[in-house]
């Protein structure tokens, strides 16, 4: 109780120091901790391009928080649709805050340790459904422990693997599952593979697929992945070919005699795949090649270094290595790990640890006397709804005087009956009213009951413990509620209306004119006489079609064209030619040139003048909309400032100056 209550003095005063005003605009305060959250984060935003001073943020800030003071006043913060949209990107925000963080981390390091060793293990496994009932899963852990008694008087490991493992895949092996690496088995698996020595029996390991007893046969240097090429010579079952082994010694021979690899790869052989390739076949690491494969290849020393002849499944081969790969530093494979890790089960393992911290921290106790009573009362079926005494408690912002919360003897009876009915059901068992819930059955609803009830209380104290996440929640919410307003008030009104749109372009039509337009040519050779040529024909009025033929007659890249139109003098976005065309335009002259042009000569024929005038609507729509937002939107700040009038704390704001 004094803890709690230290907690909630803690949070006021955290609370009261926060709070300083900066600015009000209406009644919506602004703390000095929030407007430096946001301009610490959005500040550098844009900045290389249109930079802004402190004083022009706090303006936008400004105007920003007035504009979410008209969308809740407008009630926009009710409605369904937003609150959809915010509560979906809430639950996303929480997401990283409810695990244990360090752990992740650890979790990430223990993957890249993981992956510099390989591991070949055995194991007997004995099936169980992961959802499997108390009663089931008993009986096979009995199982599983009196065939570990057997191991340990001396039987034979993989006798029983053969007799008894429910791995069908594994027990024709002995339980002999071969090499793996990281990610390669359910992480229960995995762990008590790198973890045990080697020729040890460890377990009974619970996985999602039952029961196992694994021994540990190797442990190696990772191979990881590398490239190689082969020589193929088919001879299978299927396919037996009598002349395949002769062959295949043939070209090693000749490989030894300083034949090249690739060539006698692309003449002789019979993988259709990468015979192209000189027989270079894609990247490849552990169990992704045939066994008998995989060892020759990782098995040589060198880049370009190749097997004596091998014999598989497919049939003869001669691999050559062309490089193998190292395992990547951890910096540049961190993030492809933890992507992994997202998708495995191993995750749960920060979420566990977070949950493990919340039982400390809102100190929770079970009441093993008041859970008994309910329990046998949910085995014989009585009545449980008058039982009234906790059987959790934990400690809570969330009530307005006792700070302590429970989970009480009805509520875990209501939902354990709960669950025994759902079960049935799935099961399309027949029940009338579930009257009896065994011991074993209620018990497993309580952990997930506690970790609901404590994950409900992190969400709720998150935002006042967190000040970032309560910001950036804030910032979601602000700007999804001003986003959809000016949306509304601005973006849609320009675009979409078509009257205010023809009426604005009529009333300001003369910031909508056109320059000087010019359409033409321009030619350009490296040679001076042919561009004088050229210019004296098209001077001559010869048309232009022509005077190509004709310079270009003897030699086809004597002299190009470029053909430009309506390019409009003053335009910023002209390229060298377009700028040359206009430039020449300028003057008057129909033929300009030849000139000297970026280290060859050009000529200009100018073929249509375009004299300034007005743009039509259509010619200039997306301006006139642009111009159109902005007006609307210096109306609408101008509305918005008469409602919600300013009240900046100017000695604050001073104080501050020096942290932005």
């Amino acid at each position: 109780m004094k803890k709690t209550l230290f907690t909630f003095i803690l949070l006021a005063l955290v609370a009261k120091l926060s709070a300083q005003t900066l600015f009000t605009v209406g009644d919506k305060a602004v703390s000095v901790d929030e407007f430096l959250y946001v301009y610490g984060k959005n500040k550098d935003i844009g900045n290389q391009i249109d930079p802004k001073t402190s004083e022009e943020y706090l303006g936008l800030y400004i105007a920003f928080k007035r504009k979410v003071a008209e969308a809740e006043f407008l009630g926009r913060d009710t409605i369904p649709g937003f609150l959809t949209e915010y509560n979906t990107y809430y639950r996303q925000l929480l997401k990283p805050y409810l695990t244990d963080k360090s752990v992740d981390d650890e979790i990430v390091k223990e993957a890249y340790e993981r992956m510099a060793l390989d591991v070949r293990a055995a194991h007997i496994m004995l099936d169980l459904p992961e959802n499997a009932l108390p009663e089931d899963t008993a009986k096979v852990y009995k199982q599983i422990m009196a065939i570990r008694d057997r191991l340990n008087r001396g039987e034979s490991f993989e006798t029983i693997a053969r007799q008894q493992s429910s791995d069908s895949y594994s027990a024709v092996n002995g339980g002999d599952l071969g090499y793996f690496n990281v990610f390669s088995m359910v992480y229960p698996f995995e762990n008590a593979s790198y973890n045990a020595e080697i020729e040890k029996v460890v377990g009974p390991v619970r996985s999602q697929f039952g029961y196992h007893l694994i021994k540990v046969l190797d442990k190696r240097p990772a191979r990881y992945r590398m490239t190689a090429a082969h020589i193929l010579i088919l001879d299978s079952e299927e396919r037996p070919n009598p002349e395949a082994a002769k062959k295949i010694q043939d070209l090693y021979v000749s490989l030894q005699g300083g034949e090249d690899f690739n060539a006698l790869a692309r003449k002789h052989s019979q993988d259709q795949n990468s015979l192209s390739r000189g027989g270079q076949l894609p990247p490849f690491g552990l169990n992704q090649m045939l066994p008998e494969f995989e060892d020759a290849a990782f098995g040589l020393a060198t880049d370009g270094d190749f097997s004596a002849p091998f014999q598989t499944k497919l049939g003869w081969h001669i691999v050559k290595r062309v490089s193998r790969e190292e395992i990547p530093e951890f910096d540049r494979i961190q993030g492809e790990l933890a992507g992994k890790i997202r998708r495995d089960e191993r995750s749960n393992a920060s979420r566990q640890a977070f949950l493990d911290g919340l039982r400390v921290k809102y100190e929770v106790r079970v009441d093993e006397e008041a859970l008994n009573q309910v329990m046998k009362a949910l085995e014989k079926g009585k009545n449980t709804m008058k039982l009234s005494k906790p059987v959790v408690t934990y400690m809570s912002l969330q009530g307005d005087y006792d700070p302590t919360r429970t989970i009480g003897q009805s509520e875990f009876a209501a939902r354990a009956i709960d669950a025994e009915t759902r079960r049935l059901t799935s099961m399309n068992e027949p029940f009338d009213k579930v009257t009896k819930v065994t011991a074993a059955q209620s018990y497993a609803v309580l952990q997930p009951m506690i970790d609901a009830a404590l994950i409900n209380e992190a969400e709720y104290r998150l935002p006042l413990e967190n000040t970032n996440f309560r910001f950036l929640a804030q910032e979601y919410r602000e700007g999804i509620l001003v986003f959809d307003l000016t949306r509304e008030k601005v973006w849609d009104a320009a675009s979409q209306d078509s009257a205010q749109l023809a009426n604005f372009y009529a009333a300001f039509q003369n910031q909508y004119q056109w320059n000087n337009r010019y359409s033409g040519s321009v030619f350009t050779t490296s040679n001076e006489k042919v561009a004088k040529k050229a210019a004296d024909q098209l001077r001559r009025g010869v048309p232009a079609e022509k005077v190509m033929r004709v310079l270009n007659s003897k030699d086809p890249l004597a002299i190009s064209a470029q053909d430009y139109s309506r390019l409009e003098a003053g335009a910023t976005n002209l390229n060298d030619k377009q700028s040359l065309l206009v430039g020449s335009g300028e003057t008057g002259e129909k033929v300009t040139g030849p000139r000297s042009f970026e280290g060859n000569f050009a000529v200009v024929v100018i073929e249509e003048f375009t004299p300034s005038g007005p743009k039509a609507l259509s010619e200039c729509r997306g301006q006139v909309i642009t111009d159109l937002q902005k007006a609307l939107e210096e109306q609408w700040l101008e509305y918005l400032g008469g409602n919600y009038p300013l009240n900046l704390d100017r000695a604050v704001w001073q104080s501050i100056q020096s942290k932005l």
